[in-house]
């Protein structure tokens, strides 16, 4: 009996090992063909690999292995950018009614100011311009951005005050145009 124990332990502890792993992020830095250098992220999610620019470095950010995404905020606190990961459509994006019912969903109390196609590194996606008025007084600008991927879609959103939402939009722009999808690394022998 206590053998059985002793494998059934093993088991869960593997299961729960790779689990763990199933999603991890990586900082790194690539030489520009024009001699600069700028800072990467190389993101692994289940057997997919992705690479994009990371928002400036004053911007912080926390990942959130559970929920498949990566929270970026400026240093004055009124803007953040997440990047998250999810298994929804694999391969390809829902309609734009769906997309934009999501999106809406997303952020309660929000309005539609438009909906635009939004290149990127790998092949365009849809995004979404909102504005809400959360409280008297104070206006959120989000700019909620979809892209299919292999095993499901990435969202790229990005809320912010008013008057900072044109500094988040560089960086979110940037993101969305480095963003591709790596070849997966073949398995090992």
């Amino acid at each position: 009996m206590p053998m059985k124990l002793l494998l059934l332990l093993c088991l869960s502890l593997a299961a729960t090992t790779r689990g763990q792993g199933d999603f991890q992020v990586y900082s790194g830095t690539e030489n520009l063909i024009e001699g600069s250098r700028v800072d990467t992220l190389t993101v692994v999610s289940g057997n997919q690999q992705f690479k994009l620019r990371p928002p400036p470095r004053s911007w912080s950010h926390q990942e959130d292995n559970s929920g498949r995404k990566i929270i970026f905020t400026d240093q004055s606190g009124r803007s953040a950018l997440t990047l998250q990961f999810t298994a929804s459509s694999p391969g390809k994006l829902p309609g734009d009614d769906i997309l934009q019912a999501q999106a809406l969903q997303a952020h309660p109390g929000a309005q539609l100011v438009q909906k635009a196609v939004c290149p990127t590194g790998y092949q365009p996606g849809v995004l979404f311009d909102l504005v809400r008025v959360p409280a008297p007084g104070i206006v959120q600008r989000i700019r909620h951005a979809f892209v299919a991927q292999p095993a499901g879609q990435v969202e790229f959103v990005l809320v912010a005050s008013d008057d900072e939402f044109g500094k988040g939009k560089l960086a979110i722009t940037d993101m969305l145009g480095s963003f591709h999808v790596a070849p997966p690394k073949p398995k090992g022998p």
